[in-house]
């Protein structure tokens, strides 16, 4: 059975144990100290899961969050690495100011896959292993 891990106004993270992944849905306007908090709680969730694979869903996110992105690039994605990431599904928003804001964070790394579809995505993270 899936379990909900955090539910904010901002993010809800859900873990699917039958696949093995966590689902972070991004929701709305992301304020730039709402990234800072809510990337932390989703980090100390990673760590304390024995999981290995994210589908960052991006769909809901308006807006751009360009302030935040240099930290999501240079300090959360190293730190999900360090934390056991081995395969990030990133779904891609239509929002063309949060897509800016996401391809500038978007680490240099094979890690981390872009997709414009979430049934794709979600395919991709059924199909690797850890």
């Amino acid at each position: 059975m899936n379990e909900q891990l955090l539910s904010k106004k901002n993010v809800v993270v859900t873990y699917y144990p039958q696949v093995n992944y966590i689902h972070i849905d991004w929701i709305g306007f992301q304020r730039e100290q709402e990234i800072y908090d809510s990337g932390e709680e989703v980090l100390q969730i990673f760590q304390k899961l024995d999981c290995h694979k994210v589908l960052n869903d991006n769909r809901k996110v308006i807006g751009p969050w360009n302030k935040a992105a240099g930290w999501t690039q240079d300090y959360w994605f190293p730190e999900m690495i360090k934390a056991g990431l081995t395969h990030f599904a990133w779904v891609f928003p239509d929002n063309v100011f949060a897509e800016l804001s996401a391809n500038q964070a978007m680490p240099d790394t094979d890690i981390v896959h872009k997709f414009m579809d979430y049934n794709s995505a979600e395919q991709w993270l059924k199909t690797v292993t850890s």
